[in-house]
């Protein structure tokens, strides 16, 4: 990672590992998750900006219209999102649809996509799809994935971590 980037940080625990890994840089950090802002500011650091909305007592994030109208004004240099689930069929997917919406926002807005997903996430469909393959740059998991999406992740040019 740059200094001086505008990282967003999607919600969940996979990112929240993440947070916990960011070094102590001048980056400017914008998420949906208020747990993913207050880990970021004990960093000294890091700019971070919690986006506004709803929030959800499922997954602990903002969605909805002020997050989504918030997006619009924002540039991001790279994404780091997160998935409830990822089929060969059915893309990445989450649980709600305005969290689905925030998620496709925010990836058409960004430069780079790095999906993150824990492998139990692999074959497991949920309600709202909001993206697939080819709209990811990177995905990086914790275990070697079903060499069916390995394949279909060379096709559309997705370097597998």
């Amino acid at each position: 990672l740059e200094t001086g980037r505008s990282i967003y940080i999607d919600s969940g625990t996979t990112t929240m590992c993440l947070v916990k890994l960011l070094p102590d840089d001048n980056f400017s950090i914008l998420t949906s998750g208020p747990n993913i802002s207050l880990e970021v500011i004990k960093k000294s650091n890091p700019s971070v900006t919690l986006i506004g909305g709803c929030l959800s007592r499922n997954n602990v994030s903002t969605s909805g219209v002020h997050s989504l109208n918030f997006i619009k004004n924002i540039n991001i240099d790279i994404a780091f999102m997160a998935t409830s689930g990822f089929s060969l069929k059915g893309g990445f997917t989450c649980g709600d649809f305005n969290e689905c919406e925030l998620k496709k926002a925010v990836i058409k807005k960004a430069g780079k996509i790095i999906l993150l997903m824990d492998s139990t996430k692999a074959d497991k469909n949920m309600p709202y799809t909001f993206a697939s393959l080819k709209d990811i740059d990177i995905l990086i998991c914790d275990q070697k994935l079903p060499e069916p999406i390995l394949k279909a992740a060379e096709k559309n040019g997705v370097l597998v971590l």
